[in-house]
């Protein structure tokens, strides 16, 4: 028999999706309810959850002969990863698909910042751009020679300061406490002890930390009050690393001058949203890594590395290496028919 595969929520790409169903029993529930997701899950032998879908350690427990979790991307919030190595199941990411596609979003939102893209465009579909077009010239800051603070320098936060410090001559200080002084300098960056000197120097900061206990609600209204006055946040990193409520008061209140999001503590962003009133914030739908180099990439990634797993070989980007040896042992029981 042909091992059960499930998506919950599509893959990024149709050929992933393809070459699973060519060798599995494929299944996709695009937005399921908990009953038939729970109800999915129990023959399921890889799961593949597209955020914000979760497979969580419910949906972890019902799967009994579970041996693979793979997510579409890099980050695992959307996975209880404790709960599937206490079952002896693997999680899979895709590290290496997105730091050149979310970096250059976050340049992207970097630069429609430093130059009022947003506003600018308005006034010119509104008739108005000759007329107020120097309202904003006192708070346009040239990116070079500026001062970049990146939070997070995996790879993402590399390649971010990699750009900056060579495209624009930018001063880059980051603040991570998982990477050397040597990392960090060779790609143009001064580590820096503390998130606050980070925070109080720089005249922009990118968010590139990955989601956990350490940097849920990271920035709050203490840490945002640390950034100077004409300072401008970008998070495409996740959501609920910055706290809604303190960046709302912090563009309305001016402790800031602005912000750009890509990701929000809430997904999808609803019509009532207080965000979406602002005008000193420049926003995007959660689309920063979604180029066609990274949508194919990730798919067929995730589609070949479940395969292995299933297969009884091991994949690369095992989040949680010691469940390997007890998902490989399901796999072959499986393989055997046992």
């Amino acid at each position: 028999m042909p091992p059960k595969v499930l998506l919950i929520g599509h893959l990024y790409h149709p050929d992933g999706e393809s070459h699973l169903a060519s060798r599995s029993e494929l299944t996709v529930l695009p937005a399921p309810d908990r009953r038939a997701l729970l109800e999915a899950a129990r023959s399921a032998q890889a799961i593949s959850p597209r955020y914000p879908n979760l497979a969580d350690a419910e949906v972890i427990e019902a799967a009994e002969d579970l041996v693979i979790i793979h997510t579409s991307g890099r980050g695992t919030d959307a996975v209880d990863v404790e709960a599937a190595t206490a079952r002896g199941v693997i999680v899979c990411n895709n590290p290496g698909f997105g730091k050149v596609p979310v970096s250059e979003h976050a340049l992207f939102m970097l630069l429609g910042l430093s130059r009022h893209g947003r506003e600018h465009d308005a006034m010119m579909r509104a008739g108005r751009g000759w007329q107020e077009r120097l309202q904003k010239h006192n708070t346009i800051r040239d990116l070079q020679d500026g001062v970049l603070g990146i939070v997070g320098l995996g790879q993402i936060g590399t390649e971010m300061a990699r750009k900056c410090a060579a495209a624009f001559n930018m001063t880059v200080l980051a603040y991570d406490p998982y990477v050397s002084e040597e990392h960090a300098a060779g790609v143009g960056a001064k580590l820096c002890p503390t998130l606050e000197e980070v925070l109080s120097r720089a005249d922009y900061v990118s968010v590139h930390a990955e989601l956990n206990d350490e940097t849920r609600h990271m920035f709050n209204e203490t840490t945002i009050r640390q950034m100077q006055p004409h300072a401008c946040l970008v998070n495409t990193a996740r959501g609920k690393i910055v706290s809604q409520d303190a960046l709302l008061k912090a563009l309305t209140e001016g402790w800031i001058r602005a912000a750009a999001l890509d990701v929000y503590e809430v997904e999808p962003v609803g019509p009532d949203n207080p965000l979406l009133s602002l005008d000193n914030l420049l926003l995007s739908p959660h689309v920063g890594g979604l180029t066609q180099s990274f949508m194919s990439g990730s798919a067929m990634a995730v589609a070949t590395k479940m395969l292995q797993a299933l297969s009884g070989e091991r994949p690369e980007d095992i989040v949680n290496p010691a469940a390997w040896e007890p998902a490989k042992q399901r796999a072959m029981r499986l393989l055997s028919g046992g």
